[in-house]
């Protein structure tokens, strides 16, 4: 693994390890002193060095967190692959529109 940078090793510090806890990007921001802006780009530089940050993106209990078992792994990334399918879908609609007569098919 790269060596994390000064921000990069505060924030991995706050992320809880395991999905029982979770931390929201805003206690985040409190917790480091930074934007929830900076947060996801902190947070996607240390899963390309091979952390695995997950999220929990919908619920009660949302929030990130260190995942360390596959079930884990695979519930933080549920809300992901339900968004790729759902762009996909957006994908193909907007493929299938016909750019000239559109609006005779919203009349």
């Amino acid at each position: 693994m790269s060596r994390l940078s000064a921000i990069e090793s505060d924030v991995l510090d706050v992320i809880p390890v395991g999905s029982g806890q979770k931390i929201a990007i805003r206690d985040v921001g409190q917790l480091v002193g930074i934007d929830e802006r900076t947060i996801y780009e902190v947070i996607n530089n240390l899963r390309k060095k091979g952390v695995p940050v997950c999220a929990k993106r919908s619920g009660e209990s949302r929030g990130y967190f260190i995942a360390q078992t596959e079930s884990e792994r695979a519930e933080g990334l549920a809300a992901y692959k339900s968004q790729v399918q759902d762009m996909t879908k957006l994908i193909t609609q907007i493929e299938a529109a016909d750019l000239d007569k559109w609006q005779l098919a919203v009349k």
